[in-house]
């Protein structure tokens, strides 16, 4: 189903997975800066100081860096993504693919690095605010190891995505930091996004969703005008059912059979 305003976008790691349909939409980032906290700018407090933000810079945009390193100044960097949804056409719940390029710190003996991806509520505003902003909700997480060429990875976003569309805030935001909890004094990684360039930046890819299993008339249930379409679907073992009825044939078998009618029932909402 499509609106004429709405919002959405996409993520896994290391691939596309779902096949996307000739009306994906791409989103690029409306608002994007690195924030840094400790190193020279004062203490490593997990509190941002004006001088750690880097709004749209000519360079590349960001290091993402955490050092707890007692022989460095202790600090870390965090690269955030904002997101405008009010050209995404689609209604929610959509499809969405974050998609990012990260290359390894060209550093021995730096060790392999876990990246996490959060979103969190975007403001579009380019503020300090974005260090703590809130609720972040883990996204998906990808290890960069030291040295390693520039290396396409995707997040599947389209819980953030559909829920930014159907709260109408049509803002999603994501931010790119290290592991926490990681055991190593000092880890990097680098997104080379060019500010001039918005291609090089990660972007968001949205599609409509594909019906959700067993729910034969698209309308977001699994109930029993659902359970009618099944029943005329019902083929048997070993026979290719009639038209239509893919979305009931959930161990892909190319059947509609007793074992697709006990997966139905888990299904079923009523």
């Amino acid at each position: 189903m499509k609106r004429s305003l709405a919002f959405a976008m996409v993520l896994s790691a290391c691939g596309l997975g779902a096949s996307l349909s000739a009306g994906a939409q791409t989103i690029y980032p409306a608002k994007d800066g690195t924030l840094a906290d400790g190193g020279l700018y004062g203490p490593f407090d997990g509190i941002a100081d004006d001088a750690d933000w880097y709004f749209n810079e000519s360079s590349y945009e960001g290091s993402i860096a955490l050092s707890t390193d007692e022989r460095a100044a202790a600090e870390e960097h965090r690269v955030v993504w904002e997101y405008s949804l009010n050209t995404v056409s689609y209604e929610p719940p959509v499809a969405a693919t974050l998609t990012f390029t990260i290359r390894g710190a060209p550093i021995w003996p730096f060790p392999d690095v876990v990246v996490h991806v959060y979103s969190y509520p975007a403001d579009l505003q380019e503020t300090m605010d974005d260090f703590h902003a809130g609720p972040a909700i883990l996204q998906g997480s990808v290890t960069v190891l030291p040295y390693q060429d520039p290396t396409v990875y995707t997040v599947d976003a389209s819980t953030a995505v559909s829920e930014a569309l159907t709260s109408g805030e049509n803002m999603v935001a994501f931010r790119y930091q290290i592991d926490p909890g990681t055991l190593e004094d000092a880890n990097q990684a680098f997104i080379d996004a060019l500010d001039s360039d918005p291609t090089t930046k990660p972007f968001l890819t949205i599609d409509e969703a594909p019906p959700a299993p067993g729910d034969a008339d698209e309308d977001g249930d699994v109930d029993l005008v659902d359970y009618a379409s099944f029943e005329s679907c019902m083929s048997g073992p070993d026979t290719t059912p009639g038209s239509g009825c893919d979305v009931f044939d959930f161990d892909q078998d190319v059947d509609v059979d007793l074992e697709d009618f006990e997966r139905f029932q888990n299904y079923f909402t009523g």
